[in-house]
């Protein structure tokens, strides 16, 4: 059969040229957006997403919780959880191995690594990741089915389906990085819940 570039998915309503151009479409309007704010508007719309994740059941009752090291002026999440590995809890952060992720504890933010995106990696062996309990996922748009577009690599996506089935995965994003549809792949994993400076999108009300 001669190759069918052509073929469409989402019910046979849209070509697959035409999800994925709407994809890298999203992808690049959200990361110009997120390249123009300042360091002060980041601080201080993080600061409001701070006040919203403190607040969330999942996450008060929590132990062991993985975030992320922020880049190209991502939600920073890291004085936060600076604070709560200060009050007893396990806090991880991801290190790429390969194509995928794995969960690594927070020692000291002081001796880190660098990963081969540039991003600071925490040294030392792999966490057990049955044993994490809430997972803050970063990304550059979410939808409100919980899909995400990241920068396409697929780390997420292969890493969440690892995660027990009681871990709550939490999207973290600025309020304007939500769009009305991310049009995902089959691969694509949803997270839970969503979090922005101005609101909550509950995508599965089961842990609450």
């Amino acid at each position: 059969m001669a190759d069918r570039a052509n073929r469409e998915i989402n019910g046979g309503k849209m070509p697959i040229e035409s999800i994925q151009a709407r994809r890298d479409s999203l992808r690049k309007k959200m990361a110009a957006r997120r390249k123009d704010m300042s360091s002060l508007e980041v601080d201080e719309l993080s600061a409001q997403i701070f006040k919203r994740l403190e607040q969330l059941q999942p996450l008060a009752g929590a132990q062991v919780i993985m975030g992320y090291s922020s880049i190209k002026n991502e939600v920073n999440l890291i004085p936060w959880l600076v604070q709560l590995k200060e009050q007893g809890r396990t806090i991880l952060l991801p290190r790429v191995e390969g194509n995928c992720l794995e969960a690594i504890e927070l020692k000291d933010w002081d001796d880190m690594g660098r990963g081969s995106f540039g991003i600071r990696e925490p040294r030392g062996e792999a966490f057990a990741v049955e044993k994490i309990d809430v997972v803050l996922v970063p990304g550059l748009v979410f939808d409100a089915n919980g899909y995400r577009l990241g920068y396409g690599k697929g780390y997420y996506d292969r890493f969440l389906p690892r995660l027990s089935k009681q871990c709550f995965n939490c999207g973290v994003c600025y309020e304007y990085q939500v769009a009305d549809n991310v049009f995902p792949n089959p691969a694509d994993v949803p997270v839970h819940w969503i979090v922005t400076d101005r609101s909550e999108i509950a995508v599965d009300m089961s842990f609450f």
